[in-house]
């Protein structure tokens, strides 16, 4: 399985989402603080007043005052000495004084009914020391004086409570909107995989194996989707050996049918006939019961070979291993297979070492296996045909060579050539071999944790045993 990214974690992603989700927060708090600090300023705050009280704007030079306020109000800033003359005065006007007496002055300030103007009046001291004032006017156009009898401390209470409960509801829904959201993002990278697999496992459970899983996770989901995926494979290739299986075996099965048919028509044929009388000759009926005899030889042979195929593919089968030179195996199969080669006049050539080859394996099991690819050559070329049986050791490997320049193996059966019931001449014939002596070398080879393989890259057919 391919290497996963063991920091790229679900606590990691927790962490992070953790982190952003305060970032946001902590921005929103930063957003509706100004916002908060703003409406109380202007709740509780007039912006405009502090510039309209002569307390408040009074300086010693007169360049620094500022009344850009009072005179957008239509109203002036007069600054009167010690004998309240005028000495200084910004804005238009109105009453044309040059110098207040005191009257004038308390009068401004008296409760009247005909006049609402406002005036307010201020003392600052000179760099001198001299005591000086600051008078400033606004006309009544623009006041509006009302008289209340509150509770300062109350209504700045109240009003302090209403804008802190406006902010912190504003606060909560937009919390509430960061959690939903923040909520979905992490369900989505752990539900979604969640949802992917659980599909996944239901195609399993339906036997679609040829699902995968594809999405992107973090380590843990990942892992359980590496896991799943080479699962998956597994039992995609469980199915389709299996398939392989049981496509094999009806191959067999109808193999099976078909050449123990023909022989056993065969004797019954003959069989009824001696029965009835028809052979007259005794040479005729010896001949008959020759007929038969093979025939019965040949059901014998294909049965004991599908009982041996069929012990061999068994996983409960254990080969009885023993030390044993195989060069001297090799040469005992050669010598007993001789005379058959000398026989249909095909040349058999032997390359087998003088040093010994010690290996485990199963000494009977072995010599079948051999012997088999060994006669399979011998039976499917014509007379002339050179065959060599070659031994060698490379590296940590035996091979064991069957080579011959006969008539090959046609293209289309190279691919089904170790399955039973496969010949090389594509005729079902009762009279020749069963087909079966290639598959059970392979099963004994593999028994034995070798491989079985074919070569027709030279021109040649070559067979090639490996073992280890």
């Amino acid at each position: 399985m391919d290497v996963l990214n063991r920091t790229n974690n679900i606590f990691n992603s927790l962490i992070k989402n953790y982190v952003f989700f305060s970032l946001t927060v902590g921005i929103i708090v930063s957003v509706l603080y100004p916002f908060f600090y703003a409406q109380v300023k202007e709740e509780l705050v007039d912006p405009i007043i502090p510039q309209l009280k002569a307390s408040e704007i009074v300086r010693q030079d007169d360049q620094d005052i500022s009344s850009k306020t009072v005179e957008s109000l239509g109203g002036w800033i007069k600054t009167l000495d010690e004998d309240l003359r005028v000495i200084d005065i910004k804005g238009m006007d109105t009453d044309r004084q040059n110098k207040y007496t005191e009257q004038q002055l308390l009068r401004m300030f008296y409760d009247r009914k005909e006049s609402a103007d406002y005036y307010s009046l201020a003392p600052f001291q000179t760099s001198e020391g001299k005591t000086y004032y600051r008078l400033i006017y606004v006309p009544d156009r623009n006041v509006t004086k009302e008289i209340r009898i509150n509770k300062t401390a109350d209504f700045q209470i109240k009003t302090l409570a209403r804008l802190v409960a406006e902010v912190l509801i504003v606060f909560l829904l937009l919390f509430a909107v960061n959690v939903y959201l923040y909520s979905r993002w992490t369900a989505r990278k752990i539900t979604n995989p969640l949802e992917v697999i659980a599909s996944g496992i239901k195609n399993m459970t339906a036997g679609r194996y040829q699902t995968r899983l594809s999405f992107k996770a973090d380590y843990e989901l990942a892992q359980i989707q590496e896991t799943f995926n080479f699962m998956a494979e597994k039992l995609d290739q469980a199915e389709q050996e299996k398939q392989t299986m049981e496509e094999n075996r009806r191959r067999m099965l109808l193999g099976i049918s078909h050449d123990l048919k023909t022989p056993v028509t065969t004797i019954q044929g003959y069989a009824q006939a001696l029965q009835l009388g028809l052979v007259k000759t005794e040479e005729q009926q010896r001949k008959y019961l020759t007929y038969i005899l093979n025939k019965a030889n040949f059901v014998t042979s294909l049965i004991e070979d599908v009982f041996e195929l069929s012990k061999l593919e068994s996983p409960d089968y254990r080969v009885h291993a023993e030390l044993v030179d195989l060069t001297e195996l090799v040469r005992e199969i050669a010598a007993s297979c001789y005379d058959l080669f000398i026989e249909k006049g095909v040349l058999l050539h032997l390359c087998i070492p003088e040093r010994e080859m010690m290996l485990r394996f199963d000494k009977k099991l072995m010599y079948r296996a051999i012997s088999n690819i060994l006669l399979n050559a011998l039976k499917h070329n014509p007379s002339g045909t050179d065959v060599w049986l070659q031994a060698e050791a490379v590296e940590a490997y035996v091979y064991v060579h069957i080579i011959d320049n006969g008539t090959g193996i046609p293209e289309d059966l190279k691919e089904t050539i170790f399955q039973p019931f496969t010949r090389g001449d594509h005729a079902r014939r009762s009279d020749g071999g069963t087909g079966l002596g290639l598959a059970i070398a392979k099963q004994i080879v593999e028994k034995h944790g070798g491989e079985l393989l074919l070569d027709t890259s030279h021109g040649k057919t070559a067979f090639r045993v490996k073992l280890k």
